[in-house]
């Protein structure tokens, strides 16, 4: 039972930075803004989806992360990364419409909404990588 509260209270801490960073223009999402993150030096970290469909998509993020020593995160769905950046389509706050991937996001920085004790954890989290 632990277990499942620190999963969720990990996911609900990485989805609070992911969004904060999104309204704050410091996140860069799809291969493209990622990999040009990774090249640049501006990525804190990398969160990767696990159900990506595209091996050589996970193998470019990850070996361009490892060269330039950049953690990746790894979560379960890309459709849940998708749901965190705004890409899924929602009719009421609970009724998804359509439910779109997205398999990866670089975190350039954190926003100033987050928290000392968030930014500690994610921190903490990133060096255990």
């Amino acid at each position: 039972m632990a277990e499942v509260e620190q999963l969720s209270e990990e996911l609900t801490t990485l989805k609070r930075v992911v969004q904060t960073s999104l309204h704050r223009g410091q996140l860069a999402k799809g291969v493209h803004e990622v990999c040009k993150a990774i090249e640049s030096k501006q990525a804190k970290f990398i969160v990767l989806a696990d159900d990506c469909s595209e091996d050589t998509y996970k193998k470019l993020v990850i070996a361009l992360a490892k060269q330039f020593q950049i953690p990746v995160w790894k979560v379960d769905k890309g459709a849940l990364l998708g749901e965190w950046i705004g890409i899924s389509k929602f009719l009421t706050k609970t009724k998804k419409i359509k439910s779109r991937k997205c398999s990866s996001v670089a975190v350039k920085d954190f926003a100033i909404e987050v928290s000392e004790n968030e930014k500690q954890f994610v921190e903490d989290k990133i060096k255990a990588l």
